[in-house]
């Protein structure tokens, strides 16, 4: 059937690197798409363009992020990774399912530690891309932009962790770039300001910021890690995950396995190579191979 559909538009983020994709919530549509074998192209969006594309496709209420795709085999118009997930499963039911019940009951079971926000404190279904600068998470994608003095203290205290969005950034497009480090400085204050300068002044200063920065994360990954290798999770009578496998759900991947993915392969991009290997060692490196077990889903089209 897919060899009869129209090509599906993925709206998405452009990085340095030709073809490529930047951000792990657009990551995790692509992902999707590639799961269940939909043709689709990727037309490249610049963060200082967003709100006036999905504004232009009658996107009437914010916030504007991305990804965003354009189905023309239906009209639609779809905002933010869950929403589009379960889109595709209502729209192309014969395709492999993405949020079933059981990943449903598991993302209820679970969600704020599978949102796995190296930037945030929790508290994110997996498929959000909304942030502010008391939640920010590793996408750091536009949302609320309002600040205080608890977003200010809160920032300082996950410091460490926000070096992986620096890291990040240096592989945005320069409009983008600046873009980005303007709206994360008027949320974040000095605490963003001085992490830049930081990672930007000496090697040895980077090779400090993320050494801290992989310390900081530590419980984060650990707690997603032992959701993979632990027994069955059961919600009420009915398992939710058999547990341990190389997928959440047993040996076929669930949008939930794409968000891990997303963010841990987002964390990669940035670092050089020393520096993967230190993330690596995180729990034996197991969500390392899941991202690689899932690389061919993780599909790219200029």
């Amino acid at each position: 059937m897919t060899s009869e559909l129209k090509t599906i538009i993925l709206y998405d983020i452009p990085c340095i690197t030709p073809g490529r994709p930047w951000s792990p919530n657009t990551m995790k549509t692509r992902y999707s798409l590639g799961y269940k074998g939909l043709p689709f192209t990727t037309v490249w969006v610049e963060f200082p363009d967003i709100s006036a594309l999905l504004q232009s496709k009658g996107i009437d209420q914010g916030p504007y992020t991305l990804p965003a795709i354009e189905d023309p085999n239906t009209g639609a118009v779809i905002v933010d990774s869950l929403a589009i997930a379960t889109y595709l499963d209502e729209t192309y039911p014969e395709t492999p399912k993405l949020m079933s019940p059981a990943a449903r009951a598991l993302m209820e079971h679970a969600g704020n530690v599978l949102s796995l926000s190296f930037g945030s404190q929790g508290g994110r279904r997996p498929g959000s891309s909304q942030s502010t600068a008391a939640s920010l998470n590793a996408a750091g994608t536009p949302g609320d932009t309002s600040t205080n003095e608890t977003d200010n203290a809160n920032s300082r205290e996950l410091a460490p962790r926000l070096v992986f969005l620096v890291l990040a950034s240096q592989r945005l497009n320069s409009v983008s770039k600046a873009y980005y480090h303007k709206t994360r400085a008027k949320w974040l204050g000095d605490v963003w300001t001085t992490l830049i300068s930081a990672c930007s002044d000496s090697a040895e200063e980077r090779t400090e910021r993320v050494r801290q920065g992989v310390e900081a994360i530590r419980g984060v990954i650990a707690k997603v890690t032992a959701l993979y290798e632990r027994g069955p999770i059961r919600d009420g009578s009915d398992v939710v995950s058999e547990g341990p496998s190389m997928f959440l759900l047993g040996e076929e991947p669930c949008f939930l396995d794409f968000a891990v993915a997303s963010r841990v392969q987002f964390v990669l991009d940035g670092l050089t190579p020393s520096e993967v290997e230190e993330f690596k060692v995180l729990e034996g490196g197991r969500l390392v191979r899941l991202v690689e077990s899932l690389a061919k889903y993780y599909k790219f089209q200029v």
